[in-house]
């Protein structure tokens, strides 16, 4: 019997599919983002992992082992303290300096993705918060995997390409495993209903993975605001 995660990965294919082919991830492949998309890039992802953060730390109090703790609380110690290093080398390449960029508000999708991943919190049990978390990590592995490959070696975002490679002990691949490890087994005998519910959140969240790239490259922002 397949796992519930291969399902969830499944499922995925077509929306992985279209951010792998997204003009901000095929531009990170060639060498070339225009510098208002980074710089809008960097200052959403910088609100979205704050969010992130506090999501990880609500996500402790619904573990029910020592071991889930520790791994949530090593998540959110990397999430505060070592993402903003990719922010630092997508800076570097823009010539911007990454102060400036990291007060913004919210945009749009921005502040869809954090409010889904705080409803997963406020309504969801374990299984819903990591599911609508997982896609985050898992696509970032996926694009780094597919970009290594074609990326040239004088290209300036090999930095940032290998910030996500699971082999370079940053984004270490075990973290996804691991949590896909968790879906598997906190969906051991849920209903059908449940099941279909915590896969829209998984989906829902790789949904608003490709909109964040879409976000940023066309830097998208509120259309009424004062």
């Amino acid at each position: 019997k397949a796992m519930f995660s291969a399902r969830l990965k499944a499922n995925a294919q077509p929306v992985l599919a279209d951010i792998e082919n997204h003009p901000f991830v095929r531009g990170i492949q060639a060498g070339a983002v225009p510098t208002a998309a980074l710089m809008v890039y960097v200052e959403q992802d910088t609100c979205f992992l704050d969010a992130f953060a506090k999501v990880y730390a609500g996500a402790l109090s619904k573990c029910t082992t020592k071991d889930q703790m520790r791994f949530f609380e090593e998540q959110i110690r990397y999430t505060l303290n070592d993402e903003a290093g990719a922010h630092q080398i997508l800076c570097d390449i823009a010539g911007q300096k990454l102060s400036d960029h990291q007060h913004a508000e919210q945009r749009p999708i921005t502040y869809l993705y954090n409010e889904h991943l705080f409803n997963a919190l406020r309504t969801g049990d374990l299984i819903d918060l990591i599911a609508a978390m997982l896609p985050c990590p898992w696509t970032y592995n996926e694009i780094s995997q597919q970009i290594v490959d074609g990326a040239a070696p004088d290209n300036p975002f090999l930095p940032w390409i290998e910030f996500y490679q699971p082999q370079s002990g940053q984004i270490d691949d075990s973290m996804v495993k691991t949590l896909f490890g968790m879906v598997d087994e906190l969906a051991i005998g849920l209903s059908k209903e449940r099941q279909h519910e915590i896969e829209q959140r998984f989906l829902r969240s790789c949904e608003l993975e490709y909109e964040f790239w879409e976000q940023a490259y066309y830097q998208k922002d509120w259309k009424y605001k004062n």
